[in-house]
C-alpha cells in the first residue's frame, strides 16, 4: 500500500515539529490588560536558512503563518503562527488529527489555554489564574520563564484585590 505525497508530508511535518517545534504561551506584563498580564500563544518551528524549504512546507500545509529571520541570528529562520484565529482554525486541527509524540503533552496544554481564551476565561480572575497555572505546566514546567509563577500570582492579587 502506497501512501500519498500529502500524507507523507503531513507525517514529515509532524515529526519535524516533535524535533524542532515549540508550542508556547508568553505571559506579558501589560498595564492595559484586565489583570495587568496578557497571554500570548505562539506556534513556531526554527530552521537554518539553507533548509527554508521545510518551513515553506508548513506554510503550504497549514495555509497560515509566516517565515521571519530570527532576531540576532541572520542564518536562522522561524516559521511562526501567532494569530489566535489561525491557531484555532489551522494549527490545532492539524495536530489534533496528526498526533505528536514528544510534544503532545505541551500541545494539549497549549490547546486547553487557547480554548480557555476563546471561551473568555481570561475575563474572570479565578479562571484567568487557572490559565496561567496551565501555562506554567508547559515547556519543562515553566523553567525558562522570566517570572516565577508565585511572583505573577502575587502581582495579580496585589493589583486586583477587589476581584478576589
Amino acid at each position: 500500500m502506497k501512501m500519498s505525497k500529502a500524507r507523507n508530508r503531513q507525517f514529515y511535518l509532524l515529526g519535524f515539529t516533535d524535533a524542532e517545534g515549540c508550542f508556547s504561551i508568553s505571559l506579558k506584563k501589560e498595564d492595559t490588560a484586565r489583570f495587568g498580564w496578557a497571554l500570548d500563544p505562539l506556534f513556531q518551528v526554527t530552521q537554518h536558512k539553507n533548509s527554508k524549504v521545510v518551513l515553506d512546507m508548513f506554510v503550504q500545509e497549514l495555509k497560515c503563518g509566516r517565515i521571519i529571520q530570527k532576531s540576532g541570528q541572520p542564518d536562522i529562520l522561524v516559521y511562526l503562527v501567532d494569530n489566535r484565529r489561525q491557531l484555532v482554525e489551522k494549527v490545532i486541527p492539524f495536530f489534533d488529527k496528526h498526533k505528536l509524540v514528544a510534544k503532545n503533552d505541551d500541545f494539549q496544554k497549549f490547546k486547553e489555554v487557547i480554548e480557555g481564551l476563546e471561551n473568555k476565561m481570561h475575563h474572570k480572575m479565578e479562571t484567568f489564574l487557572q490559565l496561567i497555572r496551565k501555562c506554567y505546566e508547559m515547556n519543562l514546567d515553566g523553567k525558562q520563564r522570566r517570572y516565577q509563577l508565585e511572583e505573577v500570582l502575587i502581582n495579580i492579587e496585589k493589583r486586583n484585590p477587589q476581584r478576589l
